[in-house]
């Protein structure tokens, strides 16, 4: 998606790249599924391109979303995979599964949502939310309600236990 709207806008990656503040070589491995960005810098990359962090929650998913079919999201983070738990008609909400492996992070800088309410719900394992100065340890069975807009990271403090997460966003991010 990033490189058609990159194409699109008749951009280089070097131009992206520049003003997203990072290598042309890491955008190119980003665009061919071959890195995986911060959330922080997949953020920056939306709003370079003119694209809504909104768009990378987009599903084409049924009314109901089967355990083994859920679509897999290409969100950002190191160690992380993300299912989307939403239908296709689902405009006011995004529910995501998180499953952090050990040491998994959205990456070592903070980054913020154009959302309202971010709600977090431990189902395995632990999570350290880090919300601006005030840091979140939580355990299984935990759950935090923050404002997304807030500059924030999450990490598995865990170097054996994955930890995997609910993640709840409304409305959906833009």
């Amino acid at each position: 998606m990033l490189r058609q709207r990159r194409k699109d806008l008749n951009l280089t990656l070097a131009q992206v790249a520049g003003r997203a503040g990072i290598a042309s070589g890491f955008l190119s491995e980003i665009e061919r599924d071959q890195a995986s960005p911060s959330v922080a810098t997949l953020v920056r990359l939306c709003e370079v391109l003119g694209i809504s962090v909104g768009s990378l929650f987009t599903s084409s998913q049924p009314l109901l979303v089967r355990a083994g079919s859920r679509d897999k999201m290409r969100y950002g983070g190191q160690l992380i995979t993300y299912e989307l738990l939403t239908s296709r008609t689902a405009s006011q909400m995004a529910a995501i599964i998180g499953a952090l492996q050990p040491e998994g992070t959205s990456g070592p800088e903070q980054h913020s949502l154009n959302a309202e309410e971010e709600f977090v719900l431990v189902l395995q394992g632990e999570m350290v939310m880090q919300a601006g100065n005030q840091g979140f340890h939580l355990c299984e069975g935990d759950a935090l309600t923050f404002d997304p807009r807030q500059p924030h990271r999450y990490l598995n403090p865990s170097s054996t236990q994955a930890c995997r997460a609910l993640c709840v966003i409304t409305p959906q991010p833009r």
